[in-house]
């Protein structure tokens, strides 16, 4: 039997409104925009971070130091 393990991506933002960071799953298809789940508001800021995913089998990062998950 194969193994499929699916990669999801989980980004980083701060609202510009009340400040506060968060990480939200967004994929390609998603049609609603980030919003707070503070404040509510749809003013917020993607940061640049090194690449995280969330797989199947847990948490797991990609820096861009390295070219393998860790």
């Amino acid at each position: 039997m194969d193994y499929m393990e699916v990669i999801m991506p989980l980004y980083e933002y701060k609202c510009e409104k009340c400040s506060r960071s968060f990480e939200k799953l967004v994929f390609a298809n998603d049609s609603e925009p980030v919003s707070c789940p503070e404040c509510g508001s749809k003013k917020v800021k993607k940061l640049l971070s090194s690449t995280s995913f969330i797989a199947s089998s847990g948490l797991t990062s990609c820096s861009p130091a390295s070219s393998k998950f860790s």
